[in-house]
């Protein structure tokens, strides 16, 4: 099965009409086709987050909060759990080479681990992955 490491910039911009593009609704294409997603363990509480800012800040209502967190459990995302050598190792680095959270550098190193590619509108990430040889969408 093909995967695809997503970060929470590509999902959310599927709940936000305002911050779609041709790139984040083809991913959203190609994950509703039978390729998987690949993401984190923290990206789900990542997108619930944004989600609960988004309805502080009047973007969304609590009902459509609900209903996308339900959505995306039908694209069921494969999750991944990183080591602390991991994190102690190669996470870090990317950090301090590319400036990056450590949040970010974890969706770098685990398309960069896992051969998969990177779905991201982050400009930094999409950098950072670039110059690590990592595919990106």
């Amino acid at each position: 099965m093909n995967r695809i490491v997503v970060d929470a910039s590509i999902t959310l911009s599927w709940c936000f009409p305002e911050e779609q593009t041709a790139a984040s609704m083809g991913v959203l294409d190609r994950l509703q086709s039978g390729e998987q997603a690949l993401v984190p363990a923290f990206w789900a509480v990542e997108v619930l987050n944004s989600l609960l800012v988004g309805e502080r800040r009047g973007r969304i209502m609590p009902e459509l909060t609900t209903a996308f967190l339900g959505a995306l459990t039908i694209l069921n995302p494969a999750f991944d759990y990183a080591t602390l050598a991991q994190v102690a190792g190669p996470i870090q680095i990317i950090c301090r080479d590319h400036r990056l959270t450590p949040y970010d550098a974890l969706y770098v190193e685990l398309a960069q681990r896992s051969g998969c590619p990177l779905a991201t509108l982050d400009q930094a990430q999409r950098q950072a992955a670039t110059a690590l040889g990592v595919r990106c969408l």
